[in-house]
């Protein structure tokens, strides 16, 4: 069940992403880093619109959406949420203009809330229809914007000014699919006659403490654009956003590969055999996604240089060269935690503690990324949230080994640690022509070295993740 899901969903998880590392890719060479740091700035932007108006609100779908036997009440309730959502949304965007000082061109303030308000939206249905096992209207949000929107930005860069056009492409297309959501979830959008407030109340229960963990994890990801755009401006921005956004997106792609499906199996041992199997499934799973992240961080930094001169623009080549192995080790570091330390906390009923490391690790990121970018520039920038997500994750674990029992078998660790190592010195080497294919020659020996090695050690390094395929048997008669 757990693999036809998984490729089912495929599509969605790997195309999408992959077109949004594209993008980032064309967007060096067609457009200024003032620019770049804008169109970075618009999608922070909106993702904090979302975390702040209507994630409370997709929290509480997803959990009980598929469980409600009378959705009537949900579905009137619903409508007046997204509304609503939309007007808190409106000054969110003019204050992040303002402060930018991008509020004297109409086109750009139309194109940005237009852009803002569907993607919003978009991401709430995409949701929806992912609680309710909608794999179609699922894919189609996920493909629509990165890949339709991105095509037509690129056209639209041959009439428009290249902002308003990278921002409108993306707002056009989404914006058209919205009533083709609606109806493929069978969803009217209108204000309702009447609001039902039982699950306006039961949303704000559950979604609320949520939405304010969310709040800091957007800090954590974002806060070094907000840091260095007020201490260097928006070109700066840009020229970090390069090698930022690449080392995030691709870090977290590689991450979605193993984790979709991992926490429901450990939910399902917690029912089946207590919070004690629950944990251990997690430290389980987290040999695969270890596996899986540390070849992946390690070498992502070891060619980010050929990487660099062979796709990135000239102009933001420096910095990239830069930003791009930290971004990378950042972003595995916190994919890490999320999908295998945090699992145990939230086994364990323990949101609380997550949301004080959140919080700390939000104080941390902003203080360390502003004396960072003071003392060491672009540099500096990228360690402050390398250094405060490393400290947050280390101490996370201590906690959940300490009170919780979590371990991660050392004796796998080793194991893909060599590997990973043998890797490096491949990758390493100076034998590889200059160019696309040399990249992809050492790439490839690179990689099948790691697999190689992993390979003749599959049985034991792996063996814990076979739960990931097939539900461990009850030896209850």
């Amino acid at each position: 069940m757990m693999i036809r899901k998984t490729l089912q969903y495929l599509p969605a998880q790997v195309v999408g992403p992959a077109f949004q590392f594209v993008a980032v890719l064309v967007w060096t060479h067609r457009l200024q880093p003032s620019d770049f740091g804008f169109i970075a700035l618009v999608f922070a932007v909106q993702e904090l619109a979302f975390t702040l108006c209507l994630s409370w609100w997709t929290q509480f779908t997803v959990r009980y959406l598929p469980g409600l036997a009378d959705r009537s009440a949900y579905e009137r309730s619903e409508s007046a949420v997204i509304l609503l959502s939309a007007l808190a949304q409106l000054p969110v965007v003019i204050v992040a203009l303002a402060l930018t000082g991008h509020l004297g061109s109409p086109a750009l303030i139309g194109a940005t809330l237009a852009f803002t308000l569907s993607r919003t939206i978009n991401v709430h249905l995409g949701e929806r229809a992912r609680a309710l096992s909608d794999v179609a209207t699922y894919t189609i949000v996920q493909l629509a914007g990165p890949v339709v929107g991105f095509a037509a930005g690129l056209a639209l860069m041959s009439v428009w000014p290249d902002t308003v056009a990278v921002v409108a492409g993306f707002a056009l297309v989404q914006t058209a699919i919205l009533p083709v959501l609606a109806r493929r979830l069978g969803m009217r959008l209108g204000f309702p006659a009447a609001t039902a407030r039982a699950p306006l109340r039961a949303a704000l229960a559950y979604g609320g403490p949520l939405l304010i963990a969310g709040g800091f994890g957007w800090i954590c990801l974002n806060g070094i654009r907000v840091v260095v755009e007020r201490v260097d401006g928006l070109a700066m921005v840009g020229l970090v956003s390069v090698g930022w956004n690449l080392g995030q997106r691709l870090i977290g792609v590689v991450a979605t590969l193993v984790t979709a499906a991992a926490f429901p199996l450990a939910v399902q041992r917690v029912a089946r055999e207590g919070v004690g199997a629950g944990i251990a499934q997690v430290g389980q799973t987290a040999i695969l996604t270890l596996g899986l992240l540390l070849p992946a961080a390690v070498g992502l930094a070891l060619v980010s240089r050929p990487f660099t001169q062979v796709f990135v623009g000239q102009e933001f080549g420096a910095a990239t060269l830069v930003v791009l192995p930290l971004a990378a080790l950042a972003a595995a570091v916190r994919n890490l935690r999320m999908h295998t330390v945090d699992q145990v906390f939230m086994i364990a009923e323990r949101p609380g503690f997550l949301l004080g490391v959140n919080a700390v690790e939000a104080v941390a990121t902003v203080a360390l990324c502003a004396i960072g970018v003071t003392l060491d520039g672009v540099r500096g920038a990228c360690l402050g949230p390398l250094v405060a997500t490393t400290g947050c994750a280390l101490y996370s674990f201590v906690v959940a080994r300490t009170q919780h029992g979590f371990t991660i078998p050392l004796q796998a660790v080793l194991r893909l640690a060599v590997a990973t190592a043998a890797m490096s010195a491949v990758l390493l080497l100076d034998i590889y022509p200059k160019g696309a294919w040399g990249l992809a020659a050492q790439v490839a020996a690179g990689g099948a070295v790691y697999l190689g090695l992993v390979a003749l050690t599959l049985h034991k390094v792996l063996r814990a993740g076979i739960p990931l395929s097939r539900p461990a048997r009850s030896s209850a008669p």
